[in-house]
């Protein structure tokens, strides 16, 4: 991955992480939300859809990457990201569990998935395992896939 791509992704995955983590800790949930980096570098955190009710309604999923997709044609963002919560197959011992979710997507280069899988431990903290990286699915930036 190049430099420039592998700065731009840091620099949305850590604050992104931070916030779906706090998140959890204060409420037990975190709805989707994303972030991007302009085509100047500048990087917000972004909310597209306040008023949408439920933290897994997928409509805040498509709101922010339609966003995107519109902000990219318009050359105003350089990259961006989408944190949701997820899903995915335990790595040991089977079964699922859940994870915070991170797609990432850069116009110079290939999509990442970011997972943070966690549990509620006994005492009701929230135990975060270390994040892995995948291979992620293109939804804003060249040729998009639509499942």
């Amino acid at each position: 991955m190049q430099r420039a791509i592998s700065t731009d992704f840091n620099e949305m995955v850590m604050p992104i992480l931070g916030l779906a983590e706090t998140m959890l800790e204060e409420t037990g949930e975190f709805r989707p939300f994303g972030a991007r980096v302009a085509a100047g570098g500048q990087m917000a955190l972004i909310d597209v859809a306040p008023s949408l009710d439920g933290p897994s309604n997928p409509l805040i999923i498509d709101s922010l990457y339609a966003t995107f997709r519109l902000e990219a044609r318009a050359g105003t963002i350089r990259a961006c990201a989408v944190c949701w919560d997820a899903l995915v197959p335990r790595i040991d011992g089977g079964g699922l569990m859940d994870a915070i979710a991170i797609g990432l997507e850069h116009r110079d280069g290939d999509p990442t998935v970011v997972l943070c899988g966690y549990e509620r431990v006994p005492g009701g903290d929230f135990r975060f395992e270390d994040p892995v990286t995948a291979t992620g699915r293109r939804h804003v930036f060249g040729q998009v896939l639509f499942a």
